[in-house]
């Protein structure tokens, strides 16, 4: 990964207020590729005390919209046009692990996906499709 896709991607996380208010950790960042980390708190779980979908869907679109975003012109930004979410069983631990990757980029639009893991499960599974767009800011 070139040095200016790294601050770029930096500086967008750093500056990002979902990113902080969710809590997420980046590990891993490559060309098309990022990890990261979650810890799940109270408020992210239904009655039950499993983790909601939205928190799920939310992470997963993150992640995978971040991987994208790496594979993006320095002069570009990525938008959610959409995205699917499987959700494969319920999450109950203390923390999520998220592998978005590119499948597909292109020069107008990035197709990528997430998986996120909880206890080292597949708890969920979304992929989506990433606009290359004009910078929005």
């Amino acid at each position: 990964m070139n040095k200016e896709i790294l601050e770029k991607l930096s500086k967008r996380v750093e500056g990002n207020p979902f990113v902080k208010h969710l809590g997420i950790r980046f590990t891993l960042v490559e060309d098309g590729r990022i990890e990261a980390v979650m810890s799940l708190r109270p408020e992210f779980r239904q009655y039950s005390g499993v983790i909601h979908g939205g928190i799920l869907a939310s992470f997963a679109d993150t992640i995978a919209g971040f991987a994208a975003y790496t594979l993006t012109p320095s002069d570009k930004d990525v938008l959610t046009a959409e995205l699917k979410t499987s959700f494969l069983r319920a999450a109950w631990g203390d923390e999520l692990k998220a592998i978005g990757f590119v499948i597909k980029p292109g020069r107008n639009i990035h197709f990528a996906e997430c998986e996120i893991y909880c206890d080292d499960k597949l708890v969920c599974k979304a992929s989506g499709t990433f606009c290359v767009v004009h910078k929005q800011i």
